[in-house]
């Protein structure tokens, strides 16, 4: 909107607004004075018409007061006498009185004496009842108001009732009744208060609710006429009648009044739209004709983008002001285009010279510009710095997408910041670029509004990084991670809350003896045919790393211990196929679950260590077996039966732990047991294990300190040490009547508890050199006997179950079922 329709609305709306505040002044002093004046007349009117009825009701009291105070009215009330009534009780009397009707009661209400002047029975009957019904000649006057006249209103008639109590003319004696006048409020009395005030009046009933407390006027018409009219309530002495008086006035007085105000007004309008037009014509030639010049010509500059030229506006006002810093302004930004267009120039110049980009980006707008170099080797399609914000991000790795904008959106109280990311170039493909920026605006909260930034392609500097970092944290035997890089992840999961994992960790066995003997090369063929194995059988996800010397660490997440336990058993399935080498290749292994009680990974890993060194005393070909045998040939030199025992013994707990779903360490253990929970047999006297009678009652003392021995043994033996508590127990019995310390129960370690039920059944099922192998009926029927006594029931039933459904290959020296 130009700036002359803008002073030509703000002329209009003042004057709109003059003439209105002056109108409602005018109007609100003016008229507010007219109604007051007229309020204070129509309530003076009021007072006259009352004054004027007041008059009636006291001329009427006068004629009643005579009519009471008459000693024949007395006398006739007391005795009765016809010829009052003949004499008085006339029509003559009425049309005198100017009455329609006259009523005589005695003081019990009755009517000793009655007159209408020919009044309808129905209308007369109806006034005896509202003379009744108020109590108009049955209520007690006082000495004071001796006689009363009020007012009623009978189908729309008004009529003044006066009542006065009769006595004797000497007012000497007690009041034997009373007279009532009843006298119309006819039209001879309105003309009458008409001629007198020029007021018209009329009579109604009414409801007090209906009536305005204060003085209302209304505008009403008469014969074509205007009248002001106004009402108010006319309250009887008694309250049983509620009459409002309504009085109207023609109005006459005002008009002429009203009319030259009304004109007043419009002239006054006239001469505000004659002074607007006048002063709109003086601003044209004055302002507004100079604004449209200088307002074209600032058109033109934008128009031609010629900053030189310059603009002619005569005069010594402000306008003249403007047009000559309008002049200068256009100068200094002539000089400052200049000085710009040679940085812009110097800037592409050194840009060019070193391959980086330049990148603006308002972060509010969601608005971007990038260098024309950078957004071609990159690929960018976006038309407009909108599409080209959004495109921003969308070349951007996806890993890296969330971590840029939270730098961005986030930057602290440094204006500097710097970054590298993945982008994907039309041209070259995924690239590494350096970013280094810096804050150059923020709103009021502090948060980033815009920020300028170089970018660098890092590319062959990223290459060369990864594969020094791939050299520090790599194996470069098997191409696996190094324990550095372990220890670093053991770092990170240091550092987390509540992680859950699993440490696995492999050794070669025999390893020392193929480097030894068929020299270094073959054994590090055999550590990268186990590498290929660990690397096919474990997740992308799983992180394995090359230990120092002939062992491996895996580490993986997001596994429950069935798939640990399924993951073990292939690896060692598939190393178990490895056959291109001299000697047999296998592993042992350890594996260990992150718990509360084991609060590092540390921790973890040396728990897995230590189950990888159990599982390596199973091992034949491992050389930390030879604690083993050595302990199991001195204890087979004691007796071959004890030998075959053991074999067999080994085969069944074997079965039944997997059977009863034992971890891979536990297994471990369970077979370590089975070999030597008999160790303590070593310290017993060979005659006594080989007598082939009954054994007495001394020697059957010396048998049964044979989980003693072998505990000890165990306990002074590092390797052994933690299966000594299980030797010591595998002869307590579940009721708690066992040997050496009779333990009850759960008290009673687990695998000893298998190892009781499994040994029990070995010996039943075989000769001894004391006894007669059983049946396999006896056995069973032995077992469930004793399950709850001798045996935990839960073991027997897996136990049994085993052999009844797999049938179980055992070697029996007894017949079948």
């Amino acid at each position: 909107m130009k700036l002359k329709h803008k002073a030509i609305i703000i002329g209009v709306l003042s004057a709109i607004i003059l003439v209105g505040f002056t109108y409602s002044i005018f109007y609100s002093v003016f008229y507010g004075y007219v109604n007051t004046d007229i309020k204070n007349q129509m309530i003076q009117n009021f007072e006259t018409v009352e004054l004027l009825i007041e008059n009636e009701k006291n001329n009427l009291n006068i004629v009643l007061r005579d009519w009471a105070y008459w000693d024949d009215t007395y006398h006739f009330i007391q005795n009765g006498n016809d010829q009052y009534i003949a004499t008085n009780l006339q029509e003559e009397t009425l049309a005198f009185l100017n009455s329609s009707m006259m009523v005589i009661v005695n003081q019990n209400g009755d009517i000793l004496g009655y007159k209408d002047d020919h009044l309808t029975p129905e209308i007369a009957e109806a006034l005896l009842a509202k003379l009744k019904q108020n109590h108009f000649y049955t209520a007690t006057l006082t000495e004071k108001a001796d006689a009363q006249t009020n007012l009623i209103l009978l189908n729309g008639q008004a009529y003044f009732v006066g009542t006065a109590l009769v006595n004797n003319s000497a007012h000497t004696a007690a009041s034997n009744g009373a007279i009532v006048f009843v006298r119309p409020f006819n039209d001879s009395i309105t003309d009458y208060i008409e001629t007198v005030t020029g007021l018209k009046v009329t009579l109604e009933e009414s409801s007090p609710d209906l009536i305005p407390t204060e003085l209302e006027i209304r505008h009403t018409e008469f014969d074509g006429k205007p009248y002001l009219t106004s009402t108010k309530l006319q309250k009887n002495r008694y309250g049983a009648e509620t009459i409002s008086m309504v009085i109207s006035k023609e109005e006459t007085n005002y008009s002429f009044v009203k009319n030259e105000f009304n004109s007043f007004i419009t002239s006054f309008i006239l001469l505000i739209a004659v002074m607007l037009m006048v002063i709109h014509f003086i601003m044209r030639r004055c302002f507004f004709v100079r604004i449209e010049k200088l307002s074209h010509f600032i058109n033109e500059v934008a128009r031609k983008k010629d900053t030189a030229m310059a603009i002619d506006l005569p005069g010594k006002d402000e306008l003249n002001i403007l047009a000559n810093a309008t002049n200068q302004m256009l100068c200094e930004i002539d000089s400052a285009n200049l000085h710009i267009r040679t940085m812009d120039e110097r800037h592409r110049l050194i840009m060019a010279a070193t391959n980086d980009g330049y990148l603006d980006i308002w972060m509010k707008k969601q608005e971007a510009y990038i260098s024309p170099a950078w957004k071609k080797r990159v690929g960018y399609q976006g038309k407009d710095s909108r599409a080209l914000f959004q495109e921003c991000f969308s070349k951007l790795n996806d890993d890296f997408k969330r971590g840029l904008q939270t730098c961005f959106l986030g930057v602290g109280k440094s204006d500097y910041f710097e970054g590298e990311y993945q982008l994907m170039s039309a041209k070259h493909g995924v690239i590494w670029v350096s970013h280094r920026g810096k804050v150059v605006e923020r709103d009021e909260n502090n948060q980033v509004v815009r920020f300028v930034s170089t970018l660098s392609d890092i590319t062959l500097k990223k290459k060369n990084e990864e594969e020094i970092l791939f050299l520090n944290y790599s194996d470069p035997l098997t191409l696996l991670r190094n324990r550095d890089y372990m220890k670093k992840e053991f770092d990170v999961l240091y550092e987390e809350k509540n992680p859950h994992y699993f440490i696995i960790m492999c050794d070669v066995n025999g390893l020392k003896i193929t480097n030894d003997t068929f020299g270094h090369r073959e054994g590090d063929q055999v550590l990268i045919a186990i590498s290929n194995v660990l690397r096919r059988m474990c997740q992308p996800s799983d992180i394995i790393s090359r230990w120092p010397g002939d062992e491996f660490v895996i580490l993986t997440k997001g596994r429950n211990r069935n798939e640990i336990d399924h993951l073990i058993k292939g690896i060692t399935d598939e190393i178990a196929e490895i056959n291109e080498f001299h000697l047999i290749v296998s592993v042992a292994m350890g594996c260990a679950e992150s718990a509360n009680d084991l609060n590092s990974p540390i921790e973890v890993l040396k728990m897995a260590e230590n189950r990888m060194y159990r599982n390596k005393l199973i091992n034949k070909t491992s050389a930390h077996s030879a604690t083993i045998r050595s302990l199991a040939s001195t204890l087979h030199e004691k007796s071959c039966e004890t030998e075959e025992h053991t074999r067999r013994i080994k085969e069944l707990s074997k079965a039944l732990g997997k059977r009863l779903g034992l971890r891979k360490d536990q297994l471990d253990e369970l077979e370590l047991l089975s070999l030597l929970h008999d160790t303590g047999k070593i310290g017993i006297p060979e005659y006594i294990l080989d007598k082939p009678s009954a054994l007495t009652d001394d020697e059957w003392r010396v048998i049964k300190t044979h989980p003693k021995i072998g505990y000890r043994i165990a306990k002074s033996t590092p390797v052994l040490e933690h299966i000594a508590d299980e030797i010591l127990a595998h002869h307590e019995k579940y009721d708690g009547t066992g040997y050496p310390n009779g333990l009850k129960g759960k008290e009673i370690p687990y695998l000893g508890r298998i190892i009781n039920v499994v040994d029990s059944f070995d010996v039943m099922t075989h000769n001894r050199s004391y006894k007669k192998a059983h049946t396999l009926y006896y056995a069973v029927t032995e077992l469930k006997q004793c399950a709850g006594s001798q045996f935990d029931p839960e073991i027997v039933k897996v136990f049994l179950e085993m052999i009844e459904e797999e049938g179980f290959l055992i070697t029996l020296e007894i017949d079948q079922f």
